[in-house]
């Protein structure tokens, strides 16, 4: 074995100082590194601190990518927050993992007797195991599911550890109603051992993907369905939820529908999913909520996160729950005081994975001697509650003690008092080498054919803050990978399903909620958006340049009029008292490029298409989820020249042209599809209507660089230098702009593909008429009916004649864009009144 001596010549860990009385990962009681660690060790310093620096930086770059993130409820100035993964992983031998995966298979037995008996006959509290205040006034119990638990079992739970002074590994807490922390996990493993694939593969690493096929099966089963593959959804609360991330990655990766509450309605006590294709049965819901939140009429009235009459249709058998409502119960922090007894009560045995000793504050003994050493506790309400912390008096005033103490005093049943563990310290990586950090290991189980399977391996989260005893991601902690070594090689699992099972080919595709199409048409329409007004400012930001090099002054008057004109940012360069900004643009261009504040900006219009995209991610490619990435990014710049705003536009004009190029070849033509070639045919048509009514309304159409700066924000300039070399005028220039149908940009073009694309959205009998339908129809046949020649009157311009025509079919598209909404977006429910 090598010491730290030794291994201070490396330069790897010469400021690694475990802290006394601590367990250390790294090294033991002596000095002496730990044995498991010498290979993982010996492979960083081979790699040399360069490269490990930008391995850290690749890190850093696909956690970005991949759009990982947390977010900071207290964190005001900026909700949500970039992962953070640190490169070296910590390692636990197969020999003491067998240990913790037996307490924990344990530990999941006793949950789910637990919560059968709290729901079923009751034997604990009528047999006074435990005090019966200790359930009946706690909020996690939920009345309504009494008697819910008979036929259902415990799915899944999370349970937080942490190693005592003796390596001893302890229970902390546990998640129960809605265990988060298994897809970061999984994130860590995939970004680890993409970054250090050789030393993955050589230090014989315990792979994770098993847990997840155990988890998909296990919901399988629970469903009770045969014959076809169950529909199952996760209900998340969406994107403003800390762990938004993980519902859309666990989605995708499984398989399931990622659905909000809206997404779901309860019929004839039949779960369905509001889909654009109809009603769509439900049979399992994964959840991400809350219980508490998951039904309006029986538990809190005025969520908005669960859905109306679910456990109704939950005891009547048509949709399974996981895990079940009313698990809630088993995160009442009280019961670790009663642990021991419970477990020797229900299983004949001893835990084989103490809990942290816990003292609940209701029993009046307890109470008593924790006061002789209050200073000696955590004090954490008995259930957690938004809003509501753990309290260590070492962190407070004297006076934020005395006020804490008051509380516990008046209201003792609602607290426990937890003795302070020292938590383990681990290596953590620095560009400076290994410094000690504590840790808290997160680690995941789910239910099996066999009772219960623990994941080989883990979240752990880290601080190096050496004081801090809370160590979570909301007070900034940052994660680690756990590895769990193998005694031999490990061979590649995947979460697909074994080739033995039969698989049905199908090429129908899941039903897509009508909040997912509303979402993928807007997305759409602000990628137009955003990409026609970055033109429009890039334009006008060329005519002020070509204006201080003595240009036409009315040459940029009327760019940048079209541009207020366009992005309805008024008054801007169209008020009364504009002379000033036509003198000093810069200010006005930067407010409509950069301020995200500012309604019809390009950064505006961006933010608006970054919420849509957070609201469908899942289904998304990664690819495209880079390039929404990138443009999120920046919203974080802003030139300080009109020469860093131009490399800026361009940016971004690349990137929209990249997504508009991948949802155009890469996306089948599903529903989804459909709604998004609806968005953006509705906006270019949009758009380019507008900025042919501006340059009319202005009267500035017949000047060169007017008709030029037309074309170069229709980016079809090239094409009609090569038709009309040199020669320019209006009447070819609308021609191209209007009903030039092989000009992918022009009106023609948009409105024909609405009429040709309306008939594929889902939902449509043949033998019926539709008013989309009709609406397409007519915006097609006014559209054929006119020509340019029509528009033109001995060469001029009708103006009067051109913009009624405009007008009319402004109006259609608008009248077209609220009959889709209506028809797929804004789901009727049948309303019943109450009392008759």
């Amino acid at each position: 074995m090598e010491t730290v001596d030794k291994l201070e010549k490396l330069n790897l860990i010469q400021n690694y100082e475990p802290l006394p009385s601590t367990y250390d990962e790294l090294v033991d009681e002596n000095g002496v590194v730990r044995e498991k660690y010498n290979f993982l060790l010996k492979s960083f310093q081979e790699l040399g601190q360069d490269e490990l620096k930008q391995r850290n930086r690749d890190s850093e770059r696909i956690l970005q990518e991949n759009g990982v993130t947390y977010n900071i409820y207290s964190d005001d100035a900026k909700q949500e927050r970039a992962w953070a993964l640190d490169l070296f992983p910590v390692l636990i031998e197969s020999e003491e993992w067998r240990k913790v995966e037996r307490g924990l298979d344990q530990r999941g037995e006793l949950f789910d007797c637990i919560v059968r008996d709290l729901y079923g006959p009751r034997r604990i509290i009528k047999e006074k195991r435990i005090p019966s205040e200790l359930i009946w006034a706690c909020p996690g119990f939920l009345r309504a599911c009494d008697g819910m638990f008979a036929k259902t079992k415990l799915n899944f739970f999370a349970s937080d550890l942490v190693r005592n002074k003796s390596g001893d590994f302890l229970i902390l807490n546990d998640r129960i109603q809605a265990p988060s922390g298994s897809g970061y996990s999984l994130e860590n493993r995939i970004v680890l051992s993409r970054i250090f694939p050789s030393i993955y593969r050589d230090s014989q690493v315990h792979r994770i993907a098993s847990y997840f096929r155990i988890l998909r099966k296990n919901l399988q089963n629970v469903s009770g369905i045969e014959g076809r593959d169950p529909v199952i959804a996760l209900l998340t609360p969406g994107p403003g939820n800390e762990t938004y991330f993980e519902h859309a990655y666990l989605a995708s990766y499984l398989g399931y529908t990622l659905v909000q509450g809206e997404d779901l309605t309860v019929r004839s006590n039949i779960v369905y999913m509001k889909t654009v294709e109809g009603l769509q049965r439900v049979d399992v819901i994964l959840k991400r909520v809350d219980d508490v939140f998951m039904d309006s009429l029986e538990l809190k009235g005025d969520s908005l996160l669960g859905v109306p009459g679910l456990l109704e249709a939950v005891r009547g058998g048509s949709v399974r729950v996981a895990n079940s409502i009313g698990s809630s119960i088993l995160e009442n922090r009280a019961l670790f005081a009663y642990m021991n007894e419970l477990c020797r009560y229900y299983l004949g045995e001893e835990l084989i994975l103490p809990t942290v000793t816990t003292r609940w504050l209701g029993k009046p003994e307890d109470l008593s001697f924790v006061m002789r050493e209050p200073e000696e506790y955590i004090y954490k309400p008995v259930f957690p509650t938004i809003g509501e912390h753990s309290y260590l008096p070492r962190y407070l005033t004297e006076e934020e003690n005395s006020v804490l103490f008051k509380r516990i005093q008046a209201q003792p049943e609602k607290w426990i008092a937890q003795e302070i563990v020292d938590a383990s310290t681990i290596p953590v990586y620095t560009d400076n080498g290994l410094v000690p950090g504590k840790a808290i290991y997160r680690t995941f189980i789910t239910a099996s054919d066999s009772g219960y399977h623990t994941m080989a391996g883990g979240l752990v989260r880290v601080t190096t803050d050496l004081e801090e005893v809370f160590i979570t991601n909301q007070r900034g902690a940052f994660s680690k990978d756990l590895w769990i070594l193998a005694t031999e090689s490990q061979k590649e699992e995947s979460i697909v399903i074994p080739s033995k099972e039969k698989i049905s080919v199908s090429r129908a595709a899941m039903g897509v909620p009508s909040r997912v199409a509303d979402n993928l048409y807007w997305f759409a329409r602000y990628a137009e958006r955003s990409e026609n007004t970055a033109r429009l400012i890039r334009e006008a930001i060329k005519s002020v340049l070509e204006f201080n090099e003595n240009s036409e002054e009315s040459s940029q008057e009327t760019s940048l009029k079209l541009l207020s004109f366009t992005t309805y940012s008024y008054p801007g360069f169209l008020g009364d008292d504009s002379g000033d900004l036509f003198t000093n643009p810069y200010p006005e261009i930067y407010k409509l490029l950069y301020d995200v504040k500012l309604p019809g900006s390009m950064n505006s219009n961006l933010q608006s298409l970054s919420v849509s995209a957070k609201n469908v991610r899942d289904r998304l490619s990664d690819d495209t989820r880079r390039i929404i990435k990138s443009l999120e990014n920046m919203k974080n710049v802003g030139g300080k020249n009109y020469d860093l705003m131009l490399d800026d536009i361009f940016q971004v004009i690349i990137l929209l042209t990249s997504l508009t190029g991948l949802s155009f070849e890469n996306l089948s033509r599903e529903a989804g599809w459909y709604f998004l070639e609806m968005g953006r045919r509705i906006e270019r048509a949009y758009q380019i209507i507008r900025l042919i009514q501006g340059i009319i309304q202005m009267g500035d159409y017949e000047r060169r660089k007017t008709l030029n700066s037309l074309l170069n924000v229709s980016d079809i300039r090239i094409t009609y230098r090569r038709r009309y070399r040199y020669k320019m005028d209006i009447e070819t220039v609308l021609d191209i702009l209007l009903f030039d149908e092989t000009n992918p940009r022009s009106l023609g073009y948009q409105l024909t593909q609405l009429y040709e694309n309306i008939k594929f959205l889902p939902g449509k009998s043949t033998d019926k008429n539709y008013p989309e339908d009709r609406i397409a129809l007519d915006l097609y046949t006014n559209y054929k009916l006119k020509d340019i020649g029509l528009l033109m009157n001995e060469g001029s311009l009708n103006e009067e004649l051109i913009s009624g025509w405009l007008n009319l079919l402004l109006e259609r598209i608008k009248n077209l864009s609220d009959s889709i909404t209506k028809r797929y977006f804004n789901y009727a429910e049948n309303q019943t009144s109450l009392g008759g």
